[in-house]
């Protein structure tokens, strides 16, 4: 057990270490550095199918597996945090990411899928141990507005691979992108060593690790806890189904020219990052949170809708209005439901739940961007694609009604 120096050290050694503020800002630098690695995959696809010699379905496949491993990862993260701490594993996670990223930059497409892997497994092993953390130094009236900055991670990762990411590739290599990545992954974890005994002095060498499917049977066992988790699903299902679509819907159906379309898909994640941050503030003005979430997929439905009609005839500020509506509403549940799994969780499991839940998010961006290639593929029409989206969008706002008409 690391307890040569803990939280309580009468001396007042190590209370910034432990103050919520800079654990939150930590664990979202960490969580984006996480992020950014598994989305400069598809942020530079061009160079890397160009230089590989392979198709744009091998790198499809790469972003496929950066994110199912993620969902595996994560499982199996949240059985770790007891033993090792939620420290160590943060840093196994930025090791082992900046590994896959030195991989990533083979001129062999097997030592590339490799390095994709690692990449996914460091994608998900960051949020179970982040979540031990903010729920063990943060206040319970601020638990929304604290895991809502945290996931502001992903889309800040997006946002970082999207825009520097295409940049140092053109002013260096592509590879550069991922091994200066590497490089600060790594530094960032022998930085971390010294958290280790203010973080990790609950961890335990002789607790068992946990199954990968004991935060599954955690979750099944509970109604409210699978409820939430279905409607997490669900809307994990529509934002990376949004995501995946966004750009080639406005460049074949709506006529955008193809730097117009990356620019909505950057408005987007940058507002994802603000709504995010945003709503989780509201839901702790909130009575019951989960009436905001509820609220949220009711707009998400309609914008979802109204946004399948774009055409031609719209204005360019018309599109880019809709799209803002999907930005504010469409990104920022995912803090709020993780905050009401951690309230309902028995206390001393919320690795191994988190680790489940954030299976449920894992498999809901793998089945979004799937389903709506198979609608695509036998309609040949976008507009049943997000039929599709806002259908999902309107079971999630049910859920979350039902769980937030018995909030407890």
């Amino acid at each position: 057990m690391v307890d040569e120096v803990t939280p309580r050290d009468q001396s007042g050694r190590g209370r910034w270490q432990i103050h919520i503020v800079f654990v939150l800002i930590a664990t979202t630098l960490i969580s984006a550095v996480s992020a950014t690695s598994g989305y400069l995959v598809p942020a530079l696809a061009v160079p890397t199918k160009d230089a590989l010699g392979v198709s744009a379905a091998f790198i499809g496949y790469q972003v496929t597996l950066v994110f199912g491993i993620g969902g595996l990862s994560s499982m199996i993260a949240g059985g770790m945090v007891g033993r090792f701490g939620p420290c160590r594993v943060l840093q196994a996670g930025l090791a082992v990411s900046s590994v896959g990223c030195i991989l990533y930059t083979s001129a062999n497409p097997f030592i590339v899928t490799a390095g994709s892997i690692l990449i996914g497994l460091c994608y998900g092993m960051s949020h179970p141990a982040s979540s031990v953390l903010l729920s063990r130094f943060g206040s319970p009236e601020r638990m929304n507005f604290l895991f809502s900055f945290r996931q502001s991670s992903t889309a800040l990762g997006a946002v970082i691979a999207g825009l520097l990411g295409p940049v140092i590739a053109t002013l260096l290599t592509w590879q550069a992108a991922f091994q200066g990545l590497a490089g600060f992954s790594l530094l960032l974890a022998i930085a971390m060593n010294r958290l280790r005994p203010y973080w990790d002095d609950q961890a335990d060498p002789r607790t068992p690790i946990s199954a990968p499917w004991a935060g599954l049977r955690l979750i099944i066992r509970n109604r409210k806890l699978l409820t939430l988790c279905l409607t997490g699903f669900c809307l994990s299902v529509v934002q990376v189904g949004v995501l995946a679509f966004l750009v080639l819907f406005v460049v074949e159906d709506v006529g955008f020219t193809l730097t117009q379309g990356g620019f909505a898909l950057s408005l987007i994640n940058i507002l994802a990052v603000g709504s995010r941050i945003f709503w989780g503030w509201q839901a702790d003005r909130t009575p019951n949170s989960l009436a905001v979430v509820t609220a949220m997929g009711g707009v998400t439905t309609l914008a979802v809708l109204v946004f399948s009609a774009a055409g031609p005839e719209w204005s360019q500020w018309l599109v880019y209005g809709t799209m803002s509506v999907l930005g504010l509403a469409t990104f920022g549940w995912s803090g709020i439901v993780i905050a009401n799994v951690v309230k309902r969780a028995d206390q001393g499991k919320i690795a191994e739940t988190m680790g489940g839940t954030l299976g449920f998010f894992f498999s809901g961006a793998l089945v979004g961007p799937s389903l709506g290639s198979l609608i695509l593929q036998l309609t040949g029409s976008f507009s049943y694609v997000f039929m599709f989206l806002a259908v999902t969008a309107f079971v999630a706002t049910i859920m979350a009604g039902f769980v937030a008409l018995r909030n407890d």
